[in-house]
């Protein structure tokens, strides 16, 4: 269980530092660098790793049937909503913020959801029960994280021209809702891995062959409306500025995103038959600290005042509880 734990937590803190790198483009706008992230980390990474882990992917999906897999898109192109608003939120509400928001969300209803609808029996078991506190904890935790950030922009707002904060707040807690999909369809997707799985996978890479389906629909729509913004703005033609640097911080950001899901689904294979459902909450938190860490050290909380630090850390420690809370109920389950 504690490698497991230790996987699931280094995905975290791979997929809190990956939107970091953004800072550092320049020239393009948002529509270009998160056109060019989704194409490297929602096509590209995943398939390359599934081609490299899945004995003949093909015929995983054909085993699978066509059913598992026009789910597993669908849900991923709710999840793709989802991570459109995700870019729009936490540039305009700020790193650390925005994460605290919308995984908070995403935390409570990716693990409740999938426990309620598809292990019922388990809902009121010793390890259901740890499970719900934990999460509890977790959301505790990030309610304390935004309530710092919340003090943060009263003392020093955030200076862009994003439109208002109550509206990037509001985006964040949509982008929250759609970014549960993802846990759901995991959780749904299971034909897809047992077909794998039945075809030589190892449970270890199992998941790796629902990555494609689920993040090819992801990529259709933020592709769509980042095409869209380029189109109504008539800026491609920024693409060719400083492109050199800002592929390689793209491609970075690809890879510390991508490579997160994939750690993830390893480390919440081996945590029992309630994996995907414990280990979700466990992945929010860790992305939820990792992001107000380098929400610190890129000076977002310069002059946000001892209350703002000290709801912060208090966050930070109520998500630790909860974490420690969830592994525990992994144990029993």
């Amino acid at each position: 269980m504690f490698a497991a734990l230790m996987l699931v937590l280094l995905a975290g803190g791979m997929n809190g530092s990956f939107a970091v790198p953004m800072k550092r483009v320049r020239g393009w706008q948002w529509e270009h660098t998160w056109l060019v992230w989704s194409f490297f980390g929602m096509l590209v990474i995943p398939l390359a790793i599934a081609v490299a882990t899945v004995p003949d992917l093909r015929a995983v999906y054909r085993v699978a049937g066509p059913l598992p897999l026009v789910y597993t898109a669908f849900y991923g192109m709710v999840w793709g909503v989802g991570a459109v608003l995700f870019g729009l939120g936490i540039v305009r509400v700020g790193l650390a913020l925005g994460f605290g928001i919308i995984l908070g969300t995403s935390s409570s209803f990716g693990a409740i959801v999938p426990l309620a609808m598809l292990h019922r029996d388990r809902l009121f078991t010793t390890a259901g029960v740890l499970m719900l506190a934990g999460v509890g904890v977790i959301l505790a935790g990030v309610a304390a994280s935004a309530r710092a950030g919340l003090l943060r922009e009263a003392r020093s707002p955030l200076q862009c021209d994003n439109g208002p904060f109550t509206t990037g707040l509001g985006i964040c807690l949509l982008s929250g809702l759609g970014s549960t999909f993802m846990s759901l369809a995991l959780n749904e997707a299971t034909p897809i891995s047992r077909a794998a799985e039945s075809l030589g996978t190892s449970p270890g890479r199992s998941l790796n062959a629902i990555w494609p389906v689920l993040l090819a629909g992801g990529f259709a729509v933020n592709a769509v409306y980042c095409s869209f913004l380029l189109i109504r703005r008539g800026n491609a033609a920024r693409f060719r500025e400083a492109a050199g640097a800002n592929i390689g911080l793209v491609v970075a950001m690809a890879v510390l995103w991508s490579g997160s899901n994939f750690i993830y689904g390893a480390g919440a294979h081996r945590m029992g038959p309630l994996g995907l459902v414990i280990g979700w909450p466990i992945f929010m938190a860790a992305i939820v600290m990792t992001a107000n860490v380098w929400g610190l050290l890129t000076g977002e909380w310069r002059s946000a005042g001892r209350r703002a630090l000290t709801w912060a850390a208090g966050g930070c420690l109520l998500l630790v509880m909860g974490i420690w809370i969830i592994a525990s109920a992994g144990n029993r389950s």
